[in-house]
């Protein structure tokens, strides 16, 4: 059988375009919900099923509920970015590159959080720092404190790769983690200080937990346009062969 080459062309503003509108809807259906659950409906509810499609409709697109489409959509996210990396990192094994090992952490760390963001691995953290002062409510999540010291310890790892990139990816890198960094722990550090003093049962801390959802979203979507503008700029273009490997006879 002949092997076959299938050429994949990327477009990294379209697939970026496509992701945003994508996670400007989701926001705006979580807060639609938000809005049906603490203030007055514009419209009656007379039966049992009206009220369990509202319910479900409130709880599938909340940000703040886990296992639902808003947790299935940012852990899409980050596989899209790992997934990309995995090919940045593959390509530059081959070519021996001296930061092919640096490509490849990164995509593990992708991963890793995909995984973590289906799961909610890192919520089980904060068991373990439960005796922690929360800071008048700066630390209420308490998972905030080995959260920043594993990011200390990726900035570190990653500096010599970062510093060797390019200008502009430098540029898109920092501003696609500086998104996510601020939404994933500054949003936190915010609304648990709002939630230790006015609690959770209020529209505007569904709105806080809102915008820190979309910070994040949208600094791997500018990871994603970043990874995907490296793969068009180093590589032109992507080939997948299809077929038996090719061996050679033996003489």
């Amino acid at each position: 059988m002949e092997n076959t080459l299938n050429t994949i062309h990327l477009k990294p503003g379209r697939m970026a375009l496509i992701l945003g509108i994508l996670a400007i809807i989701l926001v705006a259906l979580s807060l639609t919900g938000q809005s049906f659950r603490f203030f007055t409906l514009p419209f009656e509810l007379h039966t049992a099923t009206g009220e369990f499609f509202l319910d479900m409709f409130i709880d599938e697109f909340s940000v703040n509920t886990e296992s639902n489409i808003p947790t299935w959509f940012n852990a899409t996210l980050l596989l899209l970015a790992s997934l990309a990396t995995f090919v940045i990192a593959s390509i530059k094994r081959t070519a021996r590159d001296r930061y092919r090992f640096e490509w490849a952490i990164l995509a593990c760390v992708f991963l890793l959080l995909s995984v973590d963001e289906a799961s909610m691995i890192h919520e089980q953290f904060s068991r373990l720092f439960k005796d922690a002062p929360d800071v008048s409510g700066w630390l209420h999540y308490k998972w905030l404190i080995p959260g920043s010291i594993v990011v200390l310890l990726l900035a570190l790892t990653f500096l010599r790769f970062f510093l060797h990139l390019e200008s502009r990816y430098k540029i898109l890198f920092l501003a696609s983690s500086a998104l996510y960094i601020f939404g994933a722990f500054g949003g936190e550090l915010f609304s648990g200080h709002f939630a230790n003093a006015y609690g959770t049962k209020h529209f505007a801390y569904a709105a806080m937990t809102t915008g820190e959802e979309l910070l994040e979203w949208l600094g791997v979507i500018l990871m994603i346009f970043t990874l995907l503008k490296y793969i068009e700029t180093h590589f032109a273009e992507i080939q997948v062969r299809s077929g038996p490997r090719e061996t050679q006879p033996v003489k």
